[in-house]
């Protein structure tokens, strides 16, 4: 630690100019140990890191321990201000010297941080883990490390590391606050948004205080920027959605005194103590504040924030930093539009996009792109307007590769943010004469695909956009819905769909089949709802004779319409499940995919009382046993996971098995659109839908089946399917059957039986689930409670 702190007042000093030669390995070493933070600060991040990469050789040569682990956390600085924050994580575990991989796989625990003794160096480098685990978006272990770092500190009597913990550990809890608003706002199920209304409230709560503490600290700066962060987040949430959200109304009533109180604290504070970049965005932040708050008696606070934003402007031409004069732009964009100063908000909006582009800034690109898009759309430039979102959203595909899955902000204003841009530019498209269906389906599909990753939080997937594939003897029917209109694409030919109309029907079929007491309506009751979704979405395409009977029909589903099995709808003869083979797809298809003549069989199930059946409360699902058999009689020699044997361990041992192509669980689980509502029951735990991907890869070639028949999707949440999705994609199941309600035991035994006894058949996937549908319906399981549940999703 002395070394670093002799370091820390190298950097202070001007370093005369001397030959290399004339200075010793460490002198040398630490001379570019300085070089490098002064790279970085003048927003050099690349130079920094070659810089320090020298260092640390040096370091290495002479095994000096304090040298490289220093180095090591200087790397991941300049990696951070690059964005690569996997290559941060990568760098700041090889200064702590960790076994377990805290940055690219899902850990449960951080005992092995615990157990162990810490130097001022080990803080540092435990701090820098804890921000960035914060960007990678593992938020319970960004707070669980920089917890343990705390007490550390506590313990070292070391209170400037404490304080510099606290806000990093306040940061971490604000990002999880914003979480908990995303999870709310995406769910209709009452739990989720009750337990996410109590979450966001308790680390709301934690955030305010922790910042307060920091008053009178070197950090108080910072703290007050980040507590006003937190309460514009919270007061846009109460503006959207005040009803059900009394708690949170409650909070900011507690600390609304504050809000004026440190917003004029801000405006007199002295920026000079920061290094220029981070006084830049400094600057910005509060530009951004300020121009959000109410006109009172003093200077209009739009002023105040072009004020901000033009002392951010003058440091950054000083710097010549392209990266913060793009941001510097993207803001006085914003605000001369906030002004009625169209003109110089889209000159504005365009230097901003050519400063983020000359230095591909993707994350700052697709803002500018996407705002010049509006504007030009607006002034009837359409041309312009189309070929701005183009650039927006192919931003947005390289963000999504290289950066979504450690931007927080992105993945936590995803449906606010994100979404909208597709959804903007695939309206802008319909509205042409001829529009180009095919790159709309394209479009909707890429969004599909980003959503699904932001879902994962990972980057890359084996998956293509469906449209970007030829299939071949089947008809996709895709429902597009772009917020202000439901557009249906069948082929070649399209048709608009009354949004209104078809939310209300959508919100009475949902409340009906998720009812517990569905099994007890009459045709009476549900054939008329389905009659009319079926003449709302598809009567049109087979007036037009769109799709051929008993041709497969793809169905590529948004929003609500997801907990609809398609196979309910009803022409008024028959329901389309007699019509023809039905499948459901997200828009996505694997891009490689090997199958197998002679697959090997896994049964998975918990029939009995369990430790996982008495942590979530639910009941043993005795029917079990009879499924199993039913499946065994067509598997003789299919592996079985009963009980005891169903566990986390010895599901990934099976599945591994190169032979193990199909794999049939019979368990307790759920789809929600929050991933840590979605999970299976094995004997022992409830699996995750992270935990899920390690078991269900299948030697990395993917299952040719994947058959769920117990789960079912979170009731009330419209968007439960992308749980689904998340687990077809994350097992790289070919075919994934699931049940969107819970099933009747009987009815499932049945159902598999007929399954599995078709299934070394040359029919399709479809046609086989079909034909078990169609078994039931005709017995004495006619009621769509007992068949209509069964969906096939499709990769």
């Amino acid at each position: 630690m002395k070394h670093l702190s002799k370091i820390l007042l190298l950097s202070l000093l001007v370093i005369p100019s001397v030959r290399a030669a004339d200075l010793s390995p460490m002198d040398q070493a630490d001379a570019l140990t300085v070089q490098g933070h002064q790279q970085l600060e003048r927003g050099n991040p690349s130079g920094a890191y070659e810089s320090w990469a020298k260092a640390l050789k040096l370091y290495q040569r002479a095994n000096h321990q304090d040298g490289i682990k220093g180095s090591f956390i200087n790397q991941s600085l300049a990696f951070q201000q690059l964005g690569q924050y996997f290559n941060a994580c990568t760098q700041v575990s090889k200064a702590l010297a960790l076994v377990t991989d805290y940055c690219q796989t899902e850990v449960r625990s951080t005992v092995s941080l615990t157990n162990r003794s810490y130097d001022a160096t080990d803080l540092i480098a435990l701090q820098h883990l804890g921000t960035i685990l914060q960007q990678l978006g593992k938020l319970d272990i960004s707070e669980q490390v920089l917890t343990i770092a705390i007490a550390k500190a506590e313990t070292l009597g070391d209170t400037p590391q404490r304080q510099a913990l606290t806000l990093n550990l306040a940061n971490t809890r604000s990002f999880m606050v914003k979480d908990a608003i995303q999870k709310f706002q995406i769910s209709g199920e009452a739990i989720v948004r009750a337990k996410n209304v109590t979450a966001a409230r308790d680390k709301a709560r934690q955030s305010f205080e922790s910042y307060q503490e920091l008053h009178n600290t070197p950090y108080q700066l910072k703290a007050q920027l980040n507590w006003l962060d937190l309460y514009q987040d919270i007061d846009r949430w109460l503006q959207r959605d005040r009803d059900g959200i009394f708690e949170i109304s409650e909070l900011q009533e507690q600390v609304v005194p504050k809000h004026a109180e440190i917003l004029a604290s801000l405006q007199q504070a002295d920026l000079t103590q920061l290094p220029p970049l981070e006084r830049i965005y400094t600057h910005l932040k509060l530009s951004k504040l300020l121009a959000q708050q109410p006109k009172g008696a003093g200077k209009h606070p739009l002023m105040m924030a072009f004020d901000q934003a033009q002392s951010a402007q003058q440091i950054a031409e000083e710097l010549d930093h392209y990266r913060a004069l793009s941001f510097v732009y993207g803001q006085l964009g914003d605000l001369y539009q906030q002004s009625g100063q169209g003109d110089l908000s889209m000159r504005s909006f365009n230097l901003a996009a050519q400063f983020a582009q000359s230095e591909q800034a993707w994350d700052a690109l697709y803002q500018w792109r996407s705002a010049l898009a509006q504007q030009y759309e607006q002034a009837g430039q359409i041309t312009n307007a189309i070929a701005s979102y183009q650039s927006a959203i192919n931003a947005l595909e390289q963000v999504r590769w290289n950066l979504l899955p450690v931007s927080s902000d992105l993945q936590f204003s995803f449906k606010a943010e994100v979404e909208p841009v597709y959804q903007q530019y695939m309206g802008l498209l319909l509205k042409s004469e001829n529009p180009n269906l095919k790159l709309v389906a394209q479009t909707n599909q890429r969004l599909r695909l980003a959503e699904l990753q932001n879902y994962l939080r990972c980057g890359e997937t084996n998956l293509a956009p469906l449209a970007d594939q030829n299939p071949i003897g089947e008809v996709v029917v895709q429902i597009l819905d772009l917020a202000d209109q439901t557009t249906v694409i069948v082929g070649d030919r399209h048709y608009s769909v009354d949004p209104e109309q078809l939310q209300r029907i959508t919100a009475e079929i949902t409340t009906m089949i998720q009812d517990k007491r569905f099994f007890d309506t009459t045709p009476e009751q549900y054939l008329p709802l389905a009659q009319s979704l079926h003449q709302l979405i598809l009567a049109p395409a087979l007036s037009q004779k769109l799709i051929p009977e008993n041709v497969p029909i793809k169905f590529h589903l948004n929003g609500p319409l997801q907990n609809i099995p398609m196979g309910f709808l009803h022409d008024g003869e028959r329901y389309l499940i007699e019509r023809n083979p039905i499948a459901l797809s997200n828009g996505y298809v694997k891009t490689s995919y090997n199958s197998s003549n002679q697959p090997g069989v896994v049964i998975g199930g918990v029939s009995t009382q369990s430790p996982s059946l008495e942590e979530t409360l639910l009941e043993p699902l005795p029917e079990v046993a009879q499924e199993v058999d039913a499946i065994q009689t067509q598997y003789p020699d299919a592996k079985l996971l009963l009980n005891q044997d169903f566990t986390h361990d010895n599901l990934l041992d099976n599945v591994a098995r190169p032979t193990a192509k199909i794999l049939h669980l019979s368990t307790h689980g759920q789809f929600s659109s929050d991933p840590t509502q979605t999970f299976l029951l094995a004997w022992d735990r409830p699996l995750t839908v992270q935990e899920i991907s390690g078991v269900l890869e299948a030697d990395g070639e993917g299952l040719d089946l994947l058959f769920l028949s117990a789960c079912h999707s979170a009731a009330g949440d419209p968007r439960s399917l992308l749980g689904l999705a998340g687990l077809s994609a994350q097992s790289g199941a070919r075919n994934t059957v699931a049940s969107l309600w819970s099933a009747d035991a009987a009815a499932s035994v049945l159902l598999s039986r007929a399954f599995y006894a078709d299934i070394n058949k040359t029919r399709s996937m479809h046609e086989r689930l079909r034909q078990a549908q169609l078994k039931l319906l005709r017995s004495d399981y006619g009621h769509p409670y007992y068949w209509a549940n069964y969906v096939l999703v499709q990769l």
